[in-house]
């Protein structure tokens, strides 16, 4: 499952993202967040959440549930939210939308007033002699004389020795980018995560996210939050493993995802390499 955060996709566990959407208070689930609004329509029966565009409409079966933004709050059928399920299969990329019209030309500005004229400067100073001047043309070619004896043969030489290896040649520059490459295989289960607390229910949410340039990355909930879900996005670099943590979230990099052009795009200085962003949700009890 994933969702958009500031033009960014985002991976997300299902441990968390369905206990985000239905954890219940009254029969009313409630969520919030100060930075992103996230749409999900959500099954009566099996509470199965997809995450939507705000303009798609949820079907009959489904109830709409909305969190994020500065407050939210979606009536479900006031049945008890069961234990989350197993992470559905991720859904093949959207296509491109077209591209929007160019906007028309603004109209010219006004041409500015002319500047002031300026002061004459002083005369310079006598130049130094100029060098001399270049050979000129040569003159008209001269009969040809007449052809020589062909001399003897000579005798064949010894093979030189191998020159010295060049030097390497500066790096070329960097290529275009290529196309993306085919999702990669869905990684193992992670393992449970740890007892949330009892009763209550989540008063709202926050988003956490922290940068890394290795091969792993954590980021966990401030003081007075709990980890409801979390998730990540890489630099072009295959995910060995994404699960919780204490109070927290942590993501694992196996390798590039196209490891046939990674010595052929290091050698360009074009290389992703490792690296990426992990998310964490957080829940103020």
């Amino acid at each position: 499952m994933a969702f958009k955060v500031r033009g960014r996709a985002v991976a997300l566990a299902s441990v968390g993202a369905l206990a985000v959407s239905l954890l219940s208070v009254g029969g009313v689930a409630t969520a919030s967040s100060a930075s992103v609004e996230i749409h999900a329509c959500v099954h009566k029966v099996t509470r199965y959440a997809r995450i939507v565009n705000p303009t798609t409409k949820c079907r009959k079966t489904e109830v709409r549930v909305v969190w994020g933004g500065e407050s939210s709050t979606s009536t479900n059928t006031g049945a008890v939210a069961g234990q989350p399920g197993p992470a559905g299969p991720q859904g093949k990329p959207g296509k491109d939308g077209a591209t929007g019209p160019h906007g028309p030309a603004g109209p010219a500005g006004p041409a500015g007033p002319a500047g002031k004229n300026g002061k004459d400067g002083e005369d310079g100073k006598p130049g130094a002699p100029g060098k001399d001047g270049a050979t000129g043309p040569a003159g008209p070619q001269g009969p040809a004389g007449k052809d020589g004896k062909n001399g003897e043969d000579g005798k064949p030489g010894t093979p030189g020795k191998d020159g010295a290896p060049g030097k390497d040649g500066a790096p070329g520059k960097q290529g275009l980018k290529g196309d993306t490459g085919p999702a990669g295989p869905a990684g193992p289960q992670g393992p449970q995560g740890p007892q949330g607390p009892a009763g209550g229910g989540i008063k709202s949410t926050v988003i956490k996210q922290q940068s890394f340039s290795g091969d792993t990355g954590y980021v966990t909930c401030d003081n007075g939050y709990v980890m409801t879900g979390g998730g990540f996005s890489s630099n072009n670099a295959s995910v060995k493993a994404s699960y919780p943590i204490t109070n927290g979230w942590k993501v694992e990099l196996a390798g590039n995802r196209n490891d046939n052009d990674a010595n052929s795009l290091s050698s360009q200085g074009g290389g992703h390499g490792k690296g990426g962003t992990v998310y964490v949700v957080c829940g103020k009890l």
